[in-house]
């Protein structure tokens, strides 16, 4: 008996690691039986290994920085079956564990279960069938019924495990699937704003830059009021107010030149709400996220989350010699949820504020509010629902 690990994603995508061995040790080390380049930092040096025990696979991670998830699900100890995605670390190297019987010449036959976004396949080698039905045929002719009883077990058998894997899959199982889904509709924001006094001259102005996702194909994007609204968080003196002059929408793989405007759509009721909706007049074949997730029941404290954005705004793209804007992705977990804000363990920096906090399932929950205080590693997101309310009779939330 052979085990198999099918890569899913990166530069080996495709490309199987075969091993006969009872133990396989899985890390970026190089004693390591399956080991994974120094550039998968992602994966511990010894991350996990899987050891055989009688005719079942057992997984256990080795105390691994990022984690080790079996179909989406952080694990420590778990049984593998044929056909379970793993996950080495949030975000790391992608493959399909399987066993390959050496004894079965003939190929597998692979039974397909109808197309579906996250789909798992189920194997069944035909030898093992032969062998069951010689088995039977060699006994007497009344064993038929064996044979029809074993065909209509396997049937079953198969139907079952189709259901069982689909529903052990909730969602998309790698971050890489989350943000190829969801990156395109996150947005960089530029607004523009004047101070003006009581006779309406202007006496400053500024500018604010952040992150926004659009939510529907009409042109909606959700954002942070802070970020188009600046004067109600950073008071002027009284008697001076402030006035929105311009707001830009730019979309990942765009230049600044090819901003499109954008219009205040939608804003919070108080500045304790921090939301605000845009709207844009669509594009062609204009992306939107892949779904929302409104119910914080399904919100749970130690649950991964992922923040897509622009930290740092158009400085870091200068530093890093970019005309082009490209989105940033970075990952954490929940660790707090009450009614009004979400709080996340996750570094998330200036230009980060008003992007989408997505759920393993590539949903979005939560929109990225603020930093608390010097706490680099706590951040706040104001709850998708908050967004809902103020659109709710255009989307049908």
């Amino acid at each position: 008996m052979k085990i198999t690990f099918t890569h899913q994603i990166g530069p080996r995508k495709g490309e199987v690691d075969k091993f006969e061995a009872d133990t396989v040790r899985v890390g970026r080390a190089s004693d390591n039986l399956l080991a994974f380049s120094a550039g998968e930092r992602r994966v511990s040096a010894h991350h996990a290994e899987i050891k055989r025990k009688g005719n079942h696979y057992i997984l256990q991670d080795l105390g691994s920085t990022n984690g080790t998830m079996i179909n989406g699900r952080r694990v420590i100890t778990t049984e593998l079956k044929s056909g379970d995605l793993i996950e080495f670390g949030a975000g790391g190297p992608l493959v399909r564990f399987g066993l390959e019987d050496d004894s079965d010449s003939e190929p597998t036959v692979r039974l397909h279960r109808e197309k579906h976004a996250k789909g798992q396949d189920e194997f069944v080698h035909p030898s093992t069938v032969e062998r069951i039905v010689d088995r039977a045929v060699r006994t007497r002719a009344s064993n038929l019924r064996l044979i029809v009883a074993i065909a209509a077990a396997m049937a079953i058998g198969a139907a079952v495990g189709i259901a069982l894997s689909s529903r052990r899959d909730p969602g998309y199982t790698s971050w890489a699937a989350v943000a190829e889904r969801n990156q395109s509709a996150v947005v960089f924001i530029r607004t523009e704003f004047e101070l003006v006094d009581g006779s309406n001259q202007v006496l400053d102005s500024g500018a604010r830059t952040g992150s926004g996702f659009v939510l529907s194909s009409s042109g909606l994007i959700v954002t942070n009021r802070h970020l188009v609204r600046d004067w109600d968080y950073n008071p002027p003196p009284a008697g001076i107010t402030g006035r929105i002059k311009n707001i830009e929408v730019i979309f990942p793989g765009k230049r600044r030149e090819e901003a499109i405007q954008a219009t205040l759509h939608r804003l919070s009721a108080s500045t304790t709400i921090d939301v605000a909706v845009l709207k844009i007049e669509p594009p062609e074949g204009m992306p939107t996220v892949s779904g929302l997730q409104p119910d914080l029941e399904f919100v749970n404290q130690g649950d991964d989350v992922a923040v897509i954005g622009y930290p740092l705004g158009m400085d870091l793209l200068q530093l890093t010699n970019e005309t082009r804007i490209t989105t940033s992705l970075s990952i954490g977990v929940v660790s707090r949820v009450s009614r009004e804000m979400i709080q996340l363990n996750l570094r998330a920096y200036r230009g980060n504020s008003g992007g989408p906090v997505l759920n393993r399932s590539g949903e979005v929950i939560g929109i990225l509010t603020a930093n608390v205080g010097a706490a680099q590693d706590l951040a706040l997101a104001t709850p998708i629902g908050a967004a809902l309310e103020l659109i709710k009779d255009e989307v049908g939330y």
